[in-house]
């Protein structure tokens, strides 16, 4: 039984906890990697430096504009620099659906703040939907086939014949917010993703059980080349404000 939820009112903590689970990291980002590294590069062949709620000022970019503050900013690197160039900035926003009002919606969609980050010239812009339901009853799971990490002789999914309970609220929640931002109307450069986490048995994190809807964005025509500088700068001048992640042990290449 969870007991204490009090982080999940605020959303740069829940960005916060969702930086520090490697696994749900990746998940929620991965739709604004692929843009920055498309095919036949990978997502995750750069670490990334990572900024939470910097406040768009610190940027040199304008205070009285949307979005107020960069809820997400990447700066790719690898073993001899930062990537600057490729640098992406998401919106994220959080719903909280209930068993009593499971279509919750989140109170602004993200529309402005994201064309807003195109408008002021990142590298690569995405928007970010994050469904944390309230947990449901056992009774209600669904009860799922364990599909072997081996395909079948004709390149086909095979099941394990075990099965396994799986709360469906997070995975209903994030199709249902996937619609609500195809309706939008996001520019083609902006790419999105409505990810649906599972709270960990002990309430303070996310377990591994994820699902995503995502659209790969494309690079932004209007990359402005003082706030690739800006940007520069504000890791220099505030690294502490920076969480390095690491997608693989080098150690075992």
């Amino acid at each position: 039984m969870v007991k204490n939820k009090m982080w999940l009112r605020s959303e740069e903590e829940v960005i916060k906890r969702i930086v520090a689970n490697k696994t749900s990291f990746a998940n929620s980002v991965s739709f604004a990697l692929n843009s920055a590294f498309p095919y036949p590069e990978h997502q995750f062949s750069n670490d990334v430096m990572v900024s939470v709620n910097v406040p768009r000022a610190h940027l040199g970019l304008d205070p009285e504009q949307k979005p107020g503050d960069i809820d997400l900013l990447l700066i790719p690197l690898d073993d001899y620099q930062y990537h600057f160039d490729l640098s992406v900035a998401i919106e994220v926003k959080v719903v909280r659906p209930t068993i009593a009002k499971p279509s919750r919606n989140v109170n602004s969609m993200g529309f402005k703040q994201t064309s807003g980050l195109l408008r002021d010239g990142f590298p690569f812009v995405g928007l970010l939907h994050i469904a944390v339901p309230e947990a449901i009853p056992t009774e209600l799971f669904w009860n799922v086939p364990v599909i072997d990490n081996a395909l079948g002789p004709n390149g086909e999914l095979v099941e394990t014949g075990e099965r396994v309970a799986m709360d469906p609220f997070p995975i209903i929640t994030a199709q249902r917010q996937e619609g609500r931002i195809n309706a939008l109307g996001l520019p083609m450069e902006a790419g999105f993703n409505s990810i649906g986490l599972n709270l960990s048995p002990d309430g303070e994190g996310f377990s591994g059980g994820t699902v995503g809807f995502d659209k790969i964005g494309k690079p932004n025509p209007q990359v402005s080349k003082d706030l690739l500088e800006a940007i520069e700068a504000y890791l220099i001048n505030n690294r502490e404000s920076f969480s390095e992640v690491r997608w693989f042990d080098k150690s075992r290449r």
